[in-house]
């Protein structure tokens, strides 16, 4: 028998193209098909380039977006994701990224969320003065013309420049955002839509087969589909007197609908932990 997705029509939420990451690892993993949504407005959920806030943190709000597709689609089940970039904390001149994907199946009351952490990432924020000679050069090293920019008023968020299509044209709205902004100065930063950044394309295509890897795997009790990581247990014992350490000591897989659980080892296999990180052994 196949899987309980195959030749399944799955919407996907999105206005940026994201059925090409999306779509390949479904099909060739679960034989579904993911079929881009009509009428939505994924914008309407919060906009990489500021003008629109997200309603709720970034979990709830992919999994917001994914009931968009519910809206405008004769499915049974849907699909979104969500990414946030910026500055890794105390470390100001590198950046990372977090995607967060959402699967849900209305007719078995199923919900998955798969998270991926990256460094793969473009995202830079640089701010400039109207005539800075270095506007053109710092859009090329970000990635201009492959990838895209957005160009914004230090003092008025509101109206980010997007779609821009030449150096010239980057400098041009630099020299006019500076000029209105209360202290001088424009924000030129990636743009980490998905159709213009081909980086966090290819995160999404592997997030996108992490979660299709997820729900491939079907519940050894009810069968749905997404039997997968849910807890961590610590306690991994000192391989040097058996007291229990923060270290983890086996992962639990379960399934979202009927709840059955099974503990399995660390994939590494290791079986003790260090005595460095034992507060017993460190003490001693």
């Amino acid at each position: 028998m196949g899987h309980p997705y195959q030749h399944e029509r799955i919407g996907l939420a999105t206005i940026h193209g994201k059925h090409l990451a999306v779509a390949p690892p479904f099909r060739r993993l679960l034989g579904a098909e993911i079929v881009t949504a009509p009428d939505v407005d994924t914008d309407s959920l919060g906009t990489f380039s500021g003008e629109i806030a997200r309603p709720a943190p970034v979990v709830e709000t992919c999994a917001l977006k994914a009931e968009l597709a519910f809206r405008t689609m004769d499915v049974d089940c849907a699909i979104a994701s969500e990414g946030s970039y910026g500055p890794i904390d105390r470390l100001p001149f590198h950046a990372a990224g977090v995607e967060i994907m959402a699967f849900v199946d209305r007719r078995r009351g199923l919900r998955i969320v798969e998270t991926l952490a990256t460094h793969r990432t473009n995202w830079r924020l640089l701010s400039f003065k109207a005539g800075d000679p270095e506007v053109r050069a710092a859009a090329t090293a970000i990635g201009f013309p492959d990838y895209g920019v957005f160009v914004i008023c230090n003092s008025d968020r509101s109206q980010p420049i997007k779609g821009l299509s030449s150096l010239d044209e980057i400098a041009a709205a630099v020299d006019r955002e500076a000029s209105r902004s209360d202290d001088g100065t424009a924000i030129l930063i990636a743009d980490m839509r998905a159709h213009r950044n081909p980086m966090r394309m290819k995160v999404l295509r592997a997030l996108a087969y992490k979660l299709a890897r997820r729900l491939d795997r079907l519940c050894p009790k009810c069968g749905t589909p997404g039997f997968g990581h849910i807890a961590s247990r610590r306690g991994l014992p000192c391989e040097s007197c058996s007291a229990p350490t923060h270290w983890i000591d086996f992962e639990v897989d379960g399934c979202s609908v009927c709840g059955h659980a099974e503990a399995r080892p660390r994939r590494d296999g290791r079986r003790t932990a260090s005595r460095l990180s034992c507060t017993g052994c460190r003490g001693a």
